[in-house]
């Protein structure tokens, strides 16, 4: 790859990538990481690294880096989080082109191509106008985690930007939409204990029967949404992943449970889809007679931008450079931080790390060559965005 930009040091940024991804934090304390990668980002070159701890026992990192004396220019957000889902793998290692571990691909490998950014514009003294804003997150893998500590941080006003890049959710494409997600548990339940099938009283609630009729209600809602695509995003959708009642084939249970998933549009409010799941249980439960709770918890709001923001243009000009191909614009109905930033800071925001598809596979691993792209085109984009001098 023959560019104008500093040589990078890959043997550092596999290094970097390793001893991020040996810390398995999860969200709800991922302390450990924080010191590790606020040392790492003072020792790349950050003037100023800020540890803020909007939800306890799990650290918001705010590095900034600017030249001595700039300018006025543009401020942007390089965005990623700390913690890993709550999956078991082998301690990280590297082999044939590769960095494996929980974390590598998502996303301790993008944490490490922004230091590695920091050290080759600090080391080589390169001019630009603006300021570059590092966020570090700990609280995005559901179900502990769900975005609160950047929440909390767009009230406490203390980033303001012109743009944001999530450093993952895209590789080949260009992110404008995406859709909403909230997960939700149903559960239905009677009065009394599990009792033997003969000598359960008839006409007594069964919970399995009224699980049936709440998953064929859910089902006629899903139908009626894949109608309804969202423009530029796909379809909002119902998905059940998980049923469970009963402890013995002839029990009669007392309780069961759906555990599932709704992803909505930009344009619909996380309270719209609570209330629409709410009136069908209690149309089942007025039906039925039994006790029917919704625990529906989002994980983020949907959210889209213009196509024509300048940090659009320029993330597209980007990749052109360094990959030689024409990203397409897109909508997702994966879920990223984005939404935070577009929705609560109000801040522009796309979507670019290393190539995403192994995250939350059972054997995950990052390439060291995504790696070094997606170092390059986060200086291409400072280059195309603030005028950094290559």
């Amino acid at each position: 790859m023959k560019t104008n930009f500093p040589k990078i040091n890959l043997d550092r940024v596999i290094n970097d990538t390793v001893r991020l991804s040996e810390i398995q934090d999860t969200a709800g304390n991922t302390q450990q990481i924080a010191v590790l990668y606020q040392q790492l980002l003072e020792e790349a070159g950050c003037q100023d690294v800020q540890k803020y701890e909007l939800i306890p026992s799990n650290p918001t990192l705010i590095a900034r880096y600017s030249n001595p004396n700039p300018s006025k220019g543009k401020t942007i957000i390089f965005n990623g989080h700390m913690d890993v889902v709550t999956l078991g793998h082998e301690a990280p290692f590297v082999e044939n082109g590769k960095i494996y571990g929980r974390g590598t691909c998502d996303m301790k490998g993008s944490l490490a191509c922004m230091l590695e950014v920091i050290r080759l514009i600090s080391s080589s003294k390169l001019d630009f106008d603006g300021e570059i804003i590092i966020i570090a997150n700990s609280m995005h893998e559901s179900p502990n985690g769900r975005g609160e500590d950047l929440s909390a941080l767009s009230k406490s006003g203390k980033v303001k930007a012109d743009a944001a890049v999530v450093m993952e959710g895209a590789t080949y494409d260009c992110t404008i939409a995406q859709l909403g997600s909230a997960t939700f548990t149903i559960t239905i339940e009677r009065e009394g204990e599990p009792s033997h099938q003969l000598f359960t009283p008839a006409g007594t609630v069964h919970p399995i029967s009224v699980l049936a009729e709440v998953i064929k209600r859910i089902e006629q809602a899903n139908h009626r949404l894949l109608c309804t695509p969202v423009e530029g995003v796909g379809n909002p959708s119902y998905f059940i992943g998980s049923v469970h009642s009963g402890e013995f084939y002839n029990q009669m249970p007392n309780k069961a449970c759906i555990e599932g998933v709704r992803r909505y549009g930009p344009e619909e409010s996380y309270q719209e889809v609570y209330k629409e799941l709410t009136d069908v249980l209690q149309q089942v439960s007025r039906k039925t007679g039994a006790d029917i709770s919704l625990d529906m918890k989002k994980v983020r709001d949907g959210y889209r931008i213009e196509p024509d923001e300048e940090i659009v243009a320029a993330l597209r000009r980007s990749v052109k450079k360094i990959r030689h191909i024409d990203i397409p614009l897109a909508g997702k109905q994966l879920v990223t931080d984005a939404s935070i930033f577009v929705n609560e800071m109000d801040i522009p925001t796309v979507c670019y790390g290393p190539d995403q598809s192994r995250a939350h596979n059972k054997v995950e691993y990052v390439r060291i060559d995504e790696l070094e792209k997606t170092i390059h085109i986060y200086l291409q984009l400072l280059k195309e965005y603030t005028g950094l001098k290559l």
